[in-house]
């Protein structure tokens, strides 16, 4: 069923006018995959959405004062609220430090296909031409960031080129193909990295142009343990991983966040100057931050909160709730 899915996507890529374009030189200029974007997703009032009015304003308001270009909201696969400042629309592209998420939605799409069998296989099974030690790297461990000596760079650039072996294809391609054309997305603008091991190829781990409106694509993706639109891109509960702690008491899930203190559970996409992708899974909320560093005064959880607490569903919880009582002694 998915390589049929993938036969149809690849024809419908010809058909609306799907084209790579080439480098125009290698001193690491960008380069520019066009697609056709689906419309937006629909949008509703904050009042049929059940959100409070006065606390997407208040986020707003606190957004505005820290750099802010865009804060979009959505619930439950609608677009409910969006501020912008300046000349940023919902269409404009900009670059966000989100990228790295992209590499394990990919490596999703590569375990629904088979491509890949398991998070637990050793490079060396994809890439036996890797030196030591990373040929003894699983995917899962490079996926956790359990390697305290490989940074992020390291850990997207080898499965980019993971993937690259396992479909045949570029990296720009992948992304395309078997994410931003079942999300809808409209064009990406790729930039030339500097890894060794994929001469020539584009970066995997930063750098990456697109639309702000298909960031709410994916957040949704994320949302939706890696179904879009009913179109089920990942194996069951893969998304749930995506989005759980690597470990026991871990920071962080594949390439996502999820601490904080927040007035509810939060799964958050940490990108450059503060730009936040944060998502609800409870209440069916994400909320995207784009703009610049804060001079001061950011708060973490301000922006998230303020909504949190203005959306119907959302109970304070009780007191104690969530405290572990092994942690303290008996009496």
């Amino acid at each position: 069923m998915r390589k049929l899915q993938f036969g149809m996507t690849a024809l419908a890529l010809v058909l609306l006018g799907f084209s790579l374009a080439r480098f125009v030189d290698r001193e690491g200029k960008p380069l520019t995959v066009q697609l056709t974007p689906q419309p937006s997703p629909p949008r509703v009032s904050p009042g049929e959405a059940g959100i409070d009015p006065a606390a997407l304003n208040a986020a707003a308001e606190f957004a505005g004062k820290q750099g802010t270009r865009a804060l979009v909201v959505g619930r439950n696969g609608h677009i409910v609220f969006e501020k912008y400042w300046g000349d940023t629309r919902f269409d404009s592209a900009v670059e966000t430090g989100f990228e790295p998420v992209l590499v394990s939605l990919a490596l999703g799409t590569a375990l629904s296909d088979r491509l890949v069998h398991s998070l637990d296989e050793p490079l060396a099974n994809y890439l036996p031409d890797l030196g030591e030690p990373q040929k003894t790297y699983t995917l899962r461990e490079l996926l956790a960031g359990d390697r305290a000596e490989v940074t992020v760079d390291d850990s997207t650039d080898l499965l980019a080129l993971t993937l690259e072996r396992v479909t045949r294809q570029p990296w720009q391609t992948i992304v395309a193909q078997r994410l931003w054309t079942p999300l809808g997305g409209g064009d990406l603008v790729f930039h030339q990295g500097e890894s060794k091991r994929r001469p020539g190829g584009v970066s995997a781990g930063c750098c990456l142009r697109a639309r702000i409106g298909d960031w709410m694509r994916v957040g949704e993706l994320l949302l939706n343990d890696g179904t879009y639109e009913g179109n089920e891109l990942m194996p069951p509960r893969y998304g749930e991983l995506v989005m759980s702690p690597s470990h026991k008491d871990s920071p962080r899930g594949f390439f996502t966040r999820v601490d904080g203190n927040f007035a509810d559970k939060v799964v958050w996409l940490e990108g450059s100057d503060k730009q936040r992708l944060w998502i609800v899974p409870a209440l069916r909320l994400t909320v995207l931050r784009i703009g610049g560093e804060p001079s001061s005064g950011w708060d973490e959880a301000m922006i998230p909160d303020s909504i949190i607490r203005g959306t119907t569903g959302w109970h304070p919880p009780a007191p104690g709730q969530g405290v572990d009582p092994n942690k303290f002694a008996p009496h």
